[in-house]
């Protein structure tokens, strides 16, 4: 078994400036950390907007069907515009043994987030759950909780939700309670067009295309 298998989403594309990107942010992970797979999980829905919100969904669909194949002892979970310029366990190496890691965790109870006017489209039994993980991308997940979050997740009644909701909340009500790598927020954001600070060594989101500054 693998220590780290890192699942990098992907998606049918025409722009060349995009496709160009997504392949040197691949190949930024095995150049920073040789022997570490790196897979390209294409998405599983054919709507742009279905697919948007559904990242995890197309993760879980590849890991019902083929993680057997590609046993890790965790997983990171990556969106197609994220570079690396680390050694991803010194990265995580505060986190690296815990179940569910993201770049920023927020709760309703705390934070004015979006995507929490959408709470009401969770099954009634996981609403007092609802946890948020922002953005999408650099989520690390350990086996057990890859497996046991798979049996959920996958369920209909979670269909209608975007996925930096639906993949903390499930984990938070399988007490996988996510943490957050401390370092992730300096080079993790949502936000397009901030030019990565390259002091700081790790992940880098988002990374549309290729830049001669970066």
């Amino acid at each position: 078994m693998r220590e780290l298998t890192v699942l990098m989403s992907w998606h049918e594309e025409t722009e060349p400036e995009r496709i160009r990107a997504y392949e040197e942010n691949k190949k930024s992970f095995s150049a920073h950390n040789p022997g570490v797979e790196v897979i390209t999980v294409m998405s599983h829905f054919s709507d742009f907007e279905e697919a948007w919100l559904s990242t995890d969904l197309s993760i879980f669909h590849w890991y019902r069907k083929f993680g057997a194949a590609h046993p890790a002892a965790r997983y990171l979970l990556v969106e197609w515009d994220c570079w690396c310029d680390c050694d991803l366990h010194e990265y995580f190496t505060r986190v690296w043994d815990c179940d569910v890691v993201g770049p920023c965790v927020k709760y309703p109870e705390r934070d004015d987030w979006y995507w929490f006017s959408t709470i009401n489209k969770l099954p009634d039994y996981a609403r007092a759950y609802s946890t948020g993980i922002v953005p999408f991308c650099g989520l690390l997940l350990s086996d057990r909780a890859m497996k046991e979050i798979c049996t959920e997740i996958l369920k209909p009644e979670y269909k209608y939700l975007n996925s930096e909701l639906r993949l903390p909340t499930i984990a938070t009500m399988l007490n996988f309670d996510p943490v957050t790598n401390p370092v992730c927020s300096r080079t993790i954001t949502w936000r397009d067009g901030i030019s990565f600070d390259q002091r700081y060594k790790g992940l880098h989101h988002p990374r549309k295309k290729i830049c001669i500054a970066e």
